[in-house]
């Protein structure tokens, strides 16, 4: 799997860009603020139709414009071509639209046509950020290589809202506990599939060779079953919220330097860092081994925090699939890795070979 031909229109800071790719790892080098992180974006949302780098998607488009194009030709048998229409109109709400092959789809059938993993540095907030930012990171990972998973997620986020709803209408003494039946009985049929997809993936991530150091990933499903909730059925009516449930999960990291130490609490930016990037290459290995092929890689300055023999290991990983990575100097890079790739300078938008 691999993207071999990016096109961009109105993406960020890019009013036309059209890039070729093929299977040697490719490098784009350049000053801060002049391009390169864009071009990982871009890739990222043909992966995920998410940003890795922003909420609003809204500032996707070029400042001036009303709408973005991110296209995208995946290498495959005949290849794939993937569409993604950013459209913010003056006197309209923002619109989406993702096509495959110039037909429109749901993003949930969209995700998946070209697997990827992204590695930037503000993900190292995922360690000692809140909860939902590590929910994320596992939703985006299962969510490209498991249409069950996808499925399963958007009928528990869809069901849950609707609980919720009927919660705060019981506070508020205009609804009434047999509302809940049929929502709560399809939480419970969803939230099953969610954990047990997530609990496979932490097993199997748990038990691969050390990436990096001796990290660990520790999953916390949070526990839901019909008598659960009805103990706390008064608490929930107080918040007029669902407390328990996948929505609850979470997951630590630990680093076993000695006894074990956890990174969100005890552990240095540097560990928090190299932890991040150990859990993105074990993510990396999961796809791989449910797909049966390598996602593509994507790492936005990944080396200069990095020792010596980090970046020998890293290196070594970033041969093994279709890479592409962004960073300010080549001199942090091992120079065999250097002499495998493929290097673009980015200055101010355009891209130089």
């Amino acid at each position: 799997m691999f993207i071999k031909q990016l096109n961009l229109t109105n993406f960020r800071n890019y009013s036309n860009l059209s890039l070729n790719f093929d299977h040697r790892p490719t490098i784009f080098v350049g000053n801060n603020a002049v391009g390169k992180s864009n071009i990982l974006e871009a890739i990222y949302l043909l992966s995920t139709t998410k940003s890795a780098r922003v909420e609003i998607e809204g500032e996707l488009i070029k400042n001036g414009s009303e709408f973005a194009k991110v296209e995208g030709l995946v290498k495959e048998e005949g290849g794939t071509k993937l569409l993604i229409i950013l459209n913010n109109p003056a006197e309209a709400s923002f619109i989406k639209k993702v096509l495959v092959n110039g037909i429109a789809r749901r993003v949930v059938d969209f995700v998946g046509n070209l697997p990827a993993v992204i590695f930037h540095p503000s993900d190292i907030n995922m360690v000692t950020g809140s909860p939902s930012l590590r929910r994320w990171q596992m939703d985006l990972c299962l969510a490209q290589v498991d249409f069950g998973y996808k499925k399963a997620l958007t009928q528990y986020e869809h069901f849950l809202t609707s609980r919720n709803r009927v919660l705060k209408r019981i506070r508020e003494g205009v609804g009434h506990a047999d509302e809940l039946i049929y929502w709560t009985g399809e939480l419970l049929n969803t939230s099953k599939t969610i954990t047990e997809k997530r609990t496979a993936f932490f097993n199997y991530i748990i038990n691969l060779p050390p990436i990096l150091g001796n990290f660990r990933f520790n999953y916390h499903p949070s526990r839901i079953n019909q008598q659960l909730l009805e103990e706390i059925n008064d608490r929930e009516v107080a918040a007029a919220a669902t407390l328990i449930g996948p929505h609850r999960d979470d997951f630590d990291i630990i680093f076993y330097d000695g006894p074990g130490r956890n990174l969100a609490h005890f552990g240095s930016r540097g560990e928090q860092r190299i932890s991040t990037l150990a859990f993105k290459l074990a993510q990396l290995e999961y796809m791989a081994k449910i797909l049966g092929q390598r996602p593509v890689l994507l790492l936005d300055d990944v080396f200069s925090e990095l020792d010596a023999s980090h970046r020998a290991c890293v290196a070594e990983i970033v041969g093994k699939q279709q890479t592409i990575i962004a960073t300010v100097e080549l001199e942090n890079i091992p120079k065999d890795f250097l002499n495998q790739s493929r290097i673009l300078r980015v200055e101010d938008g355009k891209i130089i070979e």
